[in-house]
């Protein structure tokens, strides 16, 4: 690579798409052989249409929270506060539902938004570590989530109100025989996908290759940082949004996985966690992957105390793996 192309962030992120391509591409074929392997363990009932749709249907929230992971990651950041953040959205979704619909979601997202400015603030302007601040804002959010709902679980909102039959119903709707979710999902695949097109998009990339170049390169790195954590954030309120049109009910918990699953899925997916090279494409693959695998062992019965360290496994090779790919 000459000197040149080192130099400018802007160019190395026309090296990194390329390069998060390919990776995409071997994802891609990781899924086809793991369909075919699933196919076979299951006696042909992974194949199965219902089975398929309910793949993508049980795997809908994930992929919108990995999203954020994805963008976070990508600028050499993580988010620890994503699934709190998820679980508080929910309880707040619930016990509000007496402003309405439209008011609950709205007051949910803000709640969502401001948490992740004050990530994004204390990242970005403090220049604090993205471990610790999301690691402090993991704690806040779900203890506020505890305080709320009572250290339980919401099934009915405040003052008598009942939830709202949209939510109740969401899941069960379909628009040219794609449930709503899956829509909602592609909708937010879309909306990254483009924001990584745009100008602050590609900012990203040089944030999490070279910080100090994109800073000397005119790049306002402050500001990119702290519009990523907002996203992430929004987006796991979203994904809280989308947990009680599933369950119907309001839980500090709610998201306690989607944590390490959102990690996994994004690295799965070939990004890089020293920052600077991810996919929409390869992320989606890593959230199907993740799913395969889940799914693979409840078709097979595989114990679920067994299970998360199967997960386990599975983000130890892929950072292996990425990480060999980058020497």
């Amino acid at each position: 690579m000459n000197k040149m192309l080192q130099g400018n962030p802007l160019q190395r992120y026309v090296v990194h798409s390329k390069t998060d391509t390919r990776r995409a591409m071997m994802t891609m074929v990781i899924l086809i052989v793991l369909g075919i392997l699933a196919g076979a363990l299951s006696k042909g009932i992974f194949l199965r249409p219902s089975n398929l749709l309910n793949l993508v249907f049980q795997n809908v929230i994930l992929g919108v929270v990995s999203l954020g992971q994805l963008l976070v990651i990508l600028t050499s950041g993580i988010d620890l506060s994503i699934g709190s953040i998820v679980g508080l959205s929910t309880v707040i979704l619930m016990q509000y539902q007496y402003l309405g619909l439209a008011g609950a979601i709205v007051l949910t997202l803000f709640a969502a938004a401001l948490l992740g400015l004050i990530n994004g603030f204390f990242v970005s302007y403090r220049q604090l570590p993205a471990f610790v601040v999301t690691l402090a804002m993991m704690l806040f959010a779900y203890s506020f989530a505890q305080v709320l709902s009572g250290g339980a679980g919401v099934y009915s909102p405040l003052k008598g109100a009942v939830l709202s039959p949209v939510l109740v119903n969401f899941n069960k709707e379909s628009l040219f025989g794609i449930p709503y979710p899956a829509i909602l999902w592609l909708l937010a695949l879309i909306g990254v996908g483009f924001f990584l097109r745009i100008s602050y998009g590609h900012f990203s990339y040089a944030v999490g290759g070279n910080e100090r170049a994109a800073f000397l390169s005119g790049i306002p790195v402050k500001r990119v940082r702290l519009l990523i954590y907002l996203i992430a954030s929004v987006l796991a309120g979203v994904g809280g949004i989308l947990s009680v049109a599933r369950v119907g009910e309001g839980h500090p918990s709610a998201g306690q996985w989607y944590l390490l699953d959102s990690i996994a899925a994004v690295t799965i997916g070939g990004a890089s966690l020293s920052g600077g090279s991810a996919s929409v494409i390869g992320t989606l693959m890593g959230v199907i992957i993740l799913g395969t695998i889940n799914n693979i062992m409840n078709l097979l019965n595989v114990s679920p105390m067994m299970q998360p360290a199967v997960k386990g496994l599975i983000i130890l090779v892929a950072v292996y793996i990425n990480s060999r790919s980058e020497k």
